[in-house]
């Protein structure tokens, strides 16, 4: 199984690695406590996703719930939903597959692809392996990535085709029986999240987030812990924190550099903080993960 570590552009949008750039598929399978940080940090991405657990339990962090899925059960995030995904057992295993969401003609696109994705009416759905219809999506995810990985002989059509019996299930789900009602993201958070990841390196006052939310600070406050389940600043220090493990080993900057560089407002505080969250120092965590292309 290969590792995979997401790769983020400086608005925190997911790049996805398509190995064929007109045909946007791209499935992978993770093991989160594997990766680099030990999760998959709060992103967001343009492709359609669906996922299927097959190992142990996944959190799934979205519009400020934790959700937890079991083996067997799966989830679809919608194009620009903000999300993380977290490791509840060792083995938390999942398989990932991002879909660009231009693939088809105009007119599929139309009738089918913009409604789903459109003002993010569906930000999410959870599959739930004990309803037929959920549990033929999962089955369509599991093919697919079989399909992906052993490069089966016309396995593009196999999988566009089982893309399309995700799509149907998903919209009878959703448009035809009507029977669950989602939450509605805010596209302000989204607005806050770009500053933060513009500006991390500075000091970020919570009044210049309510301007960018046109909310009043306490009420900024109360909309970002709803969507994100921390406060803004709390994400902050998060932030900052993962930006020093790209520069540990990315790197031969000294930790003083790296604890500037990210915004912190003295070495000791980066160590402390560091030391909290990752449960070892940062020049620690540099020697045991070793330094990129030494």
């Amino acid at each position: 199984m290969k590792k995979r570590d997401i790769i983020l552009n400086s608005m925190n949008e997911e790049i996805i690695p398509y190995t064929e750039p007109d045909w946007l598929h791209s499935i992978e399978c993770t093991n989160i406590s594997k990766t680099l940080l030990g999760y998959i940090p709060l992103h967001w991405h343009e492709e359609l996703q669906f996922v299927a657990v097959i190992k142990g339990t996944v959190e799934l962090h979205i519009l400020g719930e934790k959700i937890n899925l079991k083996e067997g059960s799966g989830f679809f995030i919608n194009s620009g939903v903000i999300h993380e995904i977290q490791a509840k057992t060792l083995n938390a295993t999942y398989i990932c597959w991002n879909i660009g969401i231009t693939l088809f003609d105009k007119h599929i696109q139309t009738k089918y692809i913009l409604p789903l994705i459109q003002e993010g009416n569906t930000p999410y759905v959870i599959f739930n392996p004990s309803k037929e219809r959920h549990s033929r999506i999962i089955q369509a995810i599991l093919t697919s990535y079989k399909c992906y990985i052993n490069k089966e002989k016309s396995f593009e059509l196999i999988i566009t085709i089982q893309y399309l019996i995700c799509i149907k299930e998903l919209l009878h789900e959703i448009v035809l029986e009507s029977s669950n009602r989602y939450p509605i993201y805010d596209q302000r958070v989204k607005n806050i999240l770009e500053y933060i990841h513009t500006h991390y390196r500075t000091q970020i006052k919570l009044e210049t987030l309510a301007e960018i939310a046109y909310l009043s600070k306490s009420e900024t406050n109360r909309l970002f812990k709803k969507h994100i389940g921390r406060t803004p600043f709390t994400y902050i220090l998060d932030y900052r924190l993962e930006r020093s493990i790209d520069l540990l080993i990315g790197t031969r900057s000294t930790i003083t550099e790296i604890a500037i560089e990210c915004g912190f407002s003295s070495v000791s505080y980066f160590i402390d903080k560091f030391k909290k969250s990752f449960h070892v120092t940062p020049k620690k965590y540099r020697d045991e993960k070793g330094l990129r292309n030494r």
